[in-house]
Formats: structure tokens, C-alpha cells, sequence
């Protein structure tokens, strides 16, 4: 019996420390990554002045009065109603940020705006409403539809107490 105390005691450290060494060795640190760290300092400079003729260059010419900014996204226009005064020349800015539908029209047919807008590229065009009233701007695609309300610009009426 002493015989088996025997061989069970040396097999079981001979297991223990081959589980230990081959630990030790499975663990090693690689230290070609690190680097020391380095001096840094912080660099003040004075910001750049801006040359107004040359960042002039690539801005589009504003010749009209006033901009108006329309939005084709997943949910339809923005915004969904637009009031403008007749007489005015306004410039239209049509953007499509529909990420489903990146090829869609732009349907204005009161003023014979026709155009296809293309995912995250800006369509320019101007109006000059001659005429009062409520028209829409529409995108067949999606089924979207917004208004345009154009009212004259010198009447503005004030409205009154209900009880007077």
C-alpha cells in the first residue's frame, strides 16, 4: 500500500509542476511595443486671418433678396410650409438627405420648377411669386407634398380680442 502512496505522490507533482512550468513559459510580455514617453509641448500660434476675396471665390453669388432652404428627408420636407412675399426673388436651395431614396424629383409645377435631386447634392433656383395664393412643391417618388403660401408683403392683420 505504501507503494501506491508512493506512485500517486510523484504523479501528482510530477503533473502539478509540468502544469506550473508550462504557465510560466506560456506567459511572456512583450515589451517591443512600448515606447518611451515623449517631451510634448504645446505650440501657441495666433489664429490665421481670413482672406475675404479668396474664400469669396468659392461662395455662389448672392444676387437675390432672400434663401430658402428645403429638405428631402426619410419623413418628408422640411420645412413642410413656406411663406414668401410676391414681389420678392427668392433663392431655393433643394437637398436631399433621403438615405432610401437617393435619386428623387422635386416637383414645384406653379412655377415651373422641375428637377431630379441626387442623395446629399444642393439643386439652386429662383422664384419671383407674381401671384397670391397657396401652392405646393411636391416629390412624386415618395409621395411627400409641402405649401408654399405667397402673400402680399404691405398687409399685415392684427387680430382683435374675441370679447370686443
Amino acid at each position: 500500500m505504501k507503494k501506491y502512496y508512493r506512485i500517486s505522490f510523484f504523479l501528482t507533482l510530477w503533473i502539478m509542476i509540468t502544469f506550473v512550468v508550462t504557465q510560466a513559459v506560456a506567459f511572456e510580455i512583450d515589451f517591443s511595443r512600448r515606447r518611451k514617453k515623449l517631451d510634448s509641448t504645446e505650440a501657441k500660434r495666433e489664429p490665421q486671418s481670413a482672406n475675404f476675396e479668396e474664400v469669396a471665390e468659392y461662395l455662389p453669388a448672392n444676387t437675390a433678396g432672400e434663401e430658402v432652404v428645403i429638405l428631402n428627408t426619410e419623413k418628408g420636407f422640411i420645412p413642410k410650409a413656406i411663406k414668401l412675399e410676391k414681389g420678392k426673388t427668392y433663392t431655393f436651395f433643394v437637398v436631399n438627405v433621403n438615405g432610401q431614396a437617393k435619386n428623387t424629383s422635386f416637383v414645384m409645377d406653379a412655377f415651373a420648377q422641375y428637377h431630379s435631386t441626387y442623395f446629399g447634392k444642393i439643386k439652386v433656383f429662383e422664384i419671383k411669386p407674381r401671384h397670391e395664393g397657396v401652392f405646393t412643391y411636391q416629390c412624386p417618388e415618395n409621395s411627400f407634398e409641402g405649401r408654399l403660401v405667397i402673400h402680399s408683403g404691405g398687409t399685415t392683420s392684427v387680430r382683435g380680442l374675441a370679447n370686443e
